[in-house]
């Protein structure tokens, strides 16, 4: 598939692929080819069970510099598929997932119920009674269960029991119009108990209540920017036939949320237009309490999913769920490839994985994806299949994220190691060779980081680390430079003053002859 080289992204220069000249290409290429033997020769652990990586029904890969898809190990591979009698009844058009304490609760959408199985895919709960058509599920620490019970327009709050707390009704305010049938079909609770609902058709943000269930506003609104040319061109030369098929002019919704340990709330954006995609405008955003946009994006790309051109025969990704771990990465489910994007605290791709299709492993429908405690299971939810699909990590996918979160905690010995065991299988991994570099910086061998930098195409920590190096130098040629300055100046003075002395010893001798 094509890729793009021209001004699709604002986070990679416009011949940035073309400046590096077919040598390190070739070089590039040949690195490839490596991480590909090594690839197809790997065999990983899963479940105790031996599985060759290259019987995936799936390729895992990401992006280079030059936006050309690069072939890695595995960091998730599929296992096994819970569906069919075994939840009581077959799941109907199931549209949303949570996974607590063991435990994962499924919004059954077609069969009306909130199902609630063990991580192993055994039945062990369900809440049916009064709901209609719920879309979203949201479960607290507490073990409360939120259900966003779209067809009866409310949100309904249950204790551990399973016991009703209470409703959560249509939002009072004038800025929804009357006519507006209210649909809740995603709800998330932060630990200081504000409630976040996404809402069909409600495109001014987030509808955010208090803790008390009480409306407080919208979070987190969609910015909508329109060219002059595309104002002027609306307004006063379209016809009326060209308004009626030009785009209303209108935030986009967003199509899910996650809260994560430092309540700031993940929303995806899946309805994002064609130029939106040509431009690189990001289709994730990481909400902090007053609704502003706080996510780190020093990626070379957008965080918009796979990196197509206007000619590719391909559908843009449509981000469908997100989740988040305790240590800034987060995965996207995308919709329109069935595939899953893993991404760190600074939007870097760490791998992209998955597919559509018929093979076991492959999707259909994806709607929904969820995390297990220590991230070594994924679990993916398809409407179309009826099923919860199983990945497991692998021992390169544990070391990628091990390296990642010993970082954020400061464990730098153990990032360190983790990340030579990444190289080790993965030569061509530039998210490694950054993060090599950001432990050298930590440890203020700023010329060492920037090695490291280079290899792994960041420009921006090249910079940050460059400018370190150029501050710690300039100290110290200043002190090295202002002791050889203050001893020609005191040698300077001293032979002045000794010809000074001199001329004096022979005035007085001149005296007293």
């Amino acid at each position: 598939m094509k890729k793009v080289h021209f001004h699709m992204f604002e986070r990679i220069p416009a011949k940035a692929g073309r400046s590096r000249g077919k040598g390190m290409r070739k070089r590039q290429k040949i690195l490839r080819y490596t991480a590909g033997l090594v690839l197809a020769a790997g065999i990983v652990l899963s479940r105790g069970q031996e599985a060759c990586a290259s019987s995936m029904p799936y390729d895992t890969y990401s992006y280079d510099w030059w936006t050309e898809d690069v072939l890695q190990p595995h960091a998730y591979l599929y296992t096994e598929s819970y569906a069919g009698n075994r939840f009581g009844s077959e799941l109907k058009t199931p549209q949303d997932m949570f996974f607590r304490d063991g435990f994962l609760y499924i919004a059954d959408t077609g069969n009306n119920r909130v199902l609630i199985l063990t991580e192993e895919g055994e039945y062990a709960d369900e809440i049916a009674e009064g709901l209609s058509g719920p879309q979203g599920v949201f479960v607290t620490k507490e073990h409360h269960v939120y259900v966003a019970d779209s067809g009866n327009g409310r949100v309904v709050e249950y204790d551990e029991d399973k016991n009703v707390i209470r409703e959560i009704g249509r939002p009072e305010t004038d800025l929804i119009d009357a006519s507006q049938n209210y649909m809740p079909t995603k709800v998330v609770v932060d630990d200081a108990g504000r409630i976040y609902v996404i809402a069909y058709g409600i495109n001014m943000g987030l509808v955010e209540f208090n803790e008390y269930g009480e409306f407080q506003g919208f979070m987190g609104a969609t910015q909508v920017t329109v060219s002059p040319f595309e104002y002027m061109w609306k307004t006063y030369f379209s016809t009326d036939a060209q308004k009626q098929r030009m785009e209303t002019i209108i935030p986009t919704e967003y199509s899910n949320i996650f809260v994560d340990q430092s309540d700031f709330v993940y929303a995806t954006i899946s309805n994002l237009s064609d130029e939106d995609h040509l431009n690189g405008a990001d289709a994730v955003r990481r909400l902090n309490p007053t609704g502003t946009d706080v996510l780190r994006r020093l990626g070379n790309y957008s965080i918009i999913g796979d990196l197509y051109s206007a000619s590719d025969e391909a559908s843009w990704s449509s981000f469908t769920d997100i989740a988040a771990t305790d240590y800034g990465c987060y995965f996207i489910l995308d919709n329109a490839g069935g595939k899953v994007f893993c991404y760190d605290y600074d939007g870097n791709s760490l791998f992209i994985f998955g597919g559509m299709g018929s093979r076991s492993g492959l999707l259909r429908n994806p709607t929904s994806l969820v995390l297990n405690d220590d991230q070594s299971r994924l679990y993916i939810l398809d409407a179309q299949l009826g099923s919860i699909l199983g990945f497991d990590i692998t021992e390169y996918g544990a070391n990628l994220l091990g390296a990642m979160k010993a970082h954020y905690t400061g464990n730098t010995e153990e990032s360190d190691r983790l990340w030579r065991e990444v190289l080790r299988e993965n030569a061509n991994s530039e998210v490694a060779y950054i993060g090599m570099g950001k432990i050298s910086m930590r440890e203020g061998d700023y010329q060492q980081a920037m090695d490291y930098f280079k290899l792994g195409n960041s420009r921006k920590y090249y910079t940050r680390a460059f400018e370190f190096y150029r501050k710690e130098m300039m100290q110290t040629s200043f002190a090295k430079y202002m002791g050889v300055a203050i001893f020609l100046i005191a040698a300077v003075l001293l032979v002045s003053a000794g010809k000074k002395i001199k001329r004096w010893v022979g005035e007085v001798k001149c005296r007293n002859i």
